[in-house]
C-alpha cells in the first residue's frame, strides 16, 4: 500500500514567468530530478534568508527557484553601496573612508633617491661584483655560477659579500 502512495505523488519545479516575476507555474518533474535539484535551491534560499537577502513569506516558498536576481522577494541584505552617506557625517561616504594605496610624493622621492644611490653603488663595484649582479638579474644562482665558472658555494659567498657591502652603504635608506 505504501508503494502505491509514493508512486502517485507528483513532484514539481517552480518556473517563473519572464515578464511577471510574481507569476510562477509549477511544472511536473520526475522524482529523481526533484531530489537532485531541490536541495541546492533550499540551501541557497536558507543562505539568502540568513543574510537578509531573501524576504520570501512562508506561504510563497513554493515559488522559490533560487534565482534571487529576478525574485520579487529579494532584498539588499548585507550589500552596501560605497556612495551611501555615513550616519555620523553629512558629506562623508563609505568610499571616502577607503585607504588610498597610491604612492605619496614623499615615497616617490625616497624611492627615486634609493634607486639613484643603488645605481651609483652598483657602478662603484669591482668588475666581478658588477658581473654577479648583472647575471643574477637574468639567471638563477646556479646558472650564474656556471656562467662565471665558479662552484655554487663560491658564487654564493661572493654574492653574500656584494649584498653585505651594498646593504652597509645603503643602510641609511632602511632606518
Amino acid at each position: 500500500m505504501q508503494n502505491n502512495v509514493n508512486q502517485s505523488k507528483q513532484f514539481y519545479y517552480p518556473v517563473r514567468d519572464a515578464n511577471d516575476p510574481y507569476k510562477v507555474s509549477l511544472e511536473p518533474i520526475p522524482e529523481h530530478v526533484y531530489h537532485q535539484i531541490m536541495p541546492d535551491i533550499w540551501k541557497i534560499r536558507k543562505r539568502m534568508q540568513r543574510s537578509g537577502q531573501c524576504t520570501c513569506p512562508q506561504s510563497r516558498l513554493w515559488t522559490c527557484d533560487a534565482d534571487c536576481l529576478i525574485c520579487p522577494y529579494s532584498a539588499a541584505g548585507r550589500e552596501v553601496s560605497l556612495s551611501t552617506p555615513l550616519d555620523d557625517a553629512e558629506d562623508l561616504t563609505l568610499e571616502d573612508t577607503i585607504a588610498n594605496d597610491d604612492p605619496t610624493p614623499e615615497s616617490i622621492a625616497m624611492d627615486r633617491a634609493l634607486l639613484d644611490a643603488l645605481h651609483a653603488e652598483l657602478e662603484a663595484l669591482d668588475p666581478e661584483g658588477q658581473r654577479i649582479c648583472e647575471l643574477l638579474g637574468k639567471h638563477s644562482e646556479r646558472e650564474a655560477a656556471d656562467l662565471m665558472g665558479l662552484s655554487r658555494s663560491a658564487f654564493k659567498r661572493r654574492w653574500a659579500k656584494v649584498k653585505s657591502g651594498l646593504a652597509d652603504k645603503l643602510h641609511d635608506f632602511y632606518k
